[in-house]
């Protein structure tokens, strides 16, 4: 009697991921560079040190709104895919594949590109020869090759070859780096108030406050374009979601890991901005060295060595930023994939390691590009307003969701509703409406990148005919709950 055959199961997502590691996650993407930075600019825009820190309050009351609201979108639909799947169940296919198209050729791509040359820079703060070579190699897009270039390509490639080892590989790295990254924004903390803290430096800063009697639209709009900073530093918080089927019980663990990720987060940002202003004037914020204000407090506070320990710790939060968007940025393009938007190759993973190979080497080919490509920097400016548009656009799907399902009850539900997410989408559009009344030129680029995205669309729909687009019922990877897993 012959023995029958076995076929090998086929590679598939496997759910490793604890809620450590889930929050880990939530907390390398937000905690880059961004903090360090983005103050130094906010201020020379608002001239104030009172309206900094009350963009630094938005934007963290937005992330938390955000971060509640995509607690529970994913608690209701915890699918590989996070922010792609909820659009495209909220709104249907095509707004779903303009995101998709948006996030994974530019959005995501290019802040890796950004985090990587980021990187780059502060590596030669701390090693000078970095910075000192410079090739020209021809008069296309690689006019010069930088040695910092050079060293944020290698940067990608090097944590996209270990994102193909396994998910829990880098889950173990970002938890090394979640845990320096809290340390180094506590370290800020404690040495700004032991060494630094002045409260008539804080009460200068704050004072006067000639904006309140100045107040009119072009200053209005001047807070909402000083925002974008801000909610750029706080950003990655959202890309948990596109792992949701890489997390153990995710019904539970994924709202758990957005909620403390984000708000521990937001709320050691927060303290951090109160210390830069009691620590530093305000003139010294705006004029920072290379406008890395948390560079300038711990020389203010330690000395040199103060702003070298700032500095390599810097470098560890932007390692570890990169290689939390290269992991959730490859699951976007492979939940694309699956969904027949894509290259059907993306939507294959690894045989050993079951994980989105194709996906991680096509997202690492294009951010190299972007490195390497003299515009990638002004690219991301122009995403900004793109980035605002699906936030916004997400948190609007609970209002379709919960009408369309009304018996729907996921293990979290947002308080609040409808006020905070309805107080969400309206911050989003009072930025885009100030991005597109003082940046026109930078807001409609952005509109057009992603309008580009529909003939790409309707040709795939012309190639596949009636199977295309994919219904929900179609190719998806619905979550099977164990029992008790609520």
């Amino acid at each position: 009697m012959d023995t029958p055959t076995v076929k090998p199961a086929s590679p598939h997502l496997q759910r490793t991921l604890t809620l450590f590691d889930a929050v880990g996650i939530v907390v390398c993407a937000m905690i880059g560079s961004g903090i360090f930075i983005v103050s130094s600019q906010a201020a020379t825009e608002l001239q104030s040190g009172s309206l900094l820190l009350l963009a630094w309050l938005i934007s963290g009351i937005m992330t938390i709104i955000g971060s509640l609201a995509f607690a529970e979108l994913a608690a209701g639909c915890p699918e590989v895919g996070g922010q792609y799947t909820y659009i495209k169940n909220a709104w249907g296919d095509l707004p779903a594949f303009l995101y998709g198209w948006t996030l994974s050729f530019v959005i995501k791509s290019g802040s890796i590109a950004a985090v990587a040359l980021g990187f780059a820079k502060f590596a030669t703060i701390l090693l000078p020869a970095i910075g000192t070579v410079q090739i020209q190699v021809g008069p296309i897009f690689l006019s010069s090759l930088s040695s910092q270039k050079l060293l944020a390509t290698a940067l990608i490639l090097a944590l996209t070859a270990i994102n193909i080892l396994g998910v829990k590989i880098v889950a173990r790295i970002q938890n090394v780096v979640t845990i320096t990254n809290w340390l180094a924004l506590v370290l800020i903390i404690v040495a700004g108030t032991v060494f630094s803290l002045n409260s008539a430096t804080f009460i200068n800063n704050m004072h006067p406050l000639p904006w309140l009697a100045n107040w009119d639209v072009p200053l209005f709009c001047t807070l909402g374009i000083a925002l974008v900073g801000p909610l750029f530093a706080l950003d990655g918080w959202n890309n948990v979601t596109f792992i949701a089927a890489e997390i153990k019980n995710p019904v539970k663990n994924l709202p758990l890991a957005l909620i403390l990720g984000a708000g521990l987060t937001t709320v050691l940002y927060l303290l951090v901005n109160g210390v830069y202003l009691a620590g530093l004037s305000l003139n010294a914020i705006m004029g920072a060295k290379n406008g890395v204000v948390g560079a300038a407090l711990m020389h203010s506070a330690m000395g040199p060595f103060g702003e070298r320990l700032i500095t390599a710790i810097i470098l560890v939060a932007a390692f570890g930023c990169v290689n939390s968007m290269i992991l959730s940025g490859s699951r976007a393009i492979y939940a694309l994939a699956r969904d027949g938007h894509f290259f059907k190759r993306a939507a294959q993973l690894g045989e050993r390691s079951n994980v989105p190979e194709t996906a991680l080497w096509l997202q690492a080919g294009w951010s190299v590009f972007l490195v390497l490509s003299r515009a990638f920097s002004d690219l991301l400016d122009y995403m900004v307003f793109a980035s605002l548009l699906f936030y916004g656009l997400t948190v609007a799907g609970l209002f379709i969701l919960r009408k369309r399902q009304p018996n729907r009850r996921p293990v979290y539900r947002v308080g609040g509703y409808p006020l905070l997410p309805l107080a969400y989408c309206l911050l989003c559009v009072w930025i885009m409406g100030s991005l597109l009344y003082l940046r026109p030129i930078s807001a409609g680029i952005s509109l057009i990148i992603v309008l580009l995205g529909i003939p790409p669309y309707f040709a795939l729909a012309r190639r596949k005919g009636d199977n295309f687009p994919l219904r929900p019922e179609q190719g998806q990877e619905r979550l099977e709950i164990e029992p008790g897993a609520l």
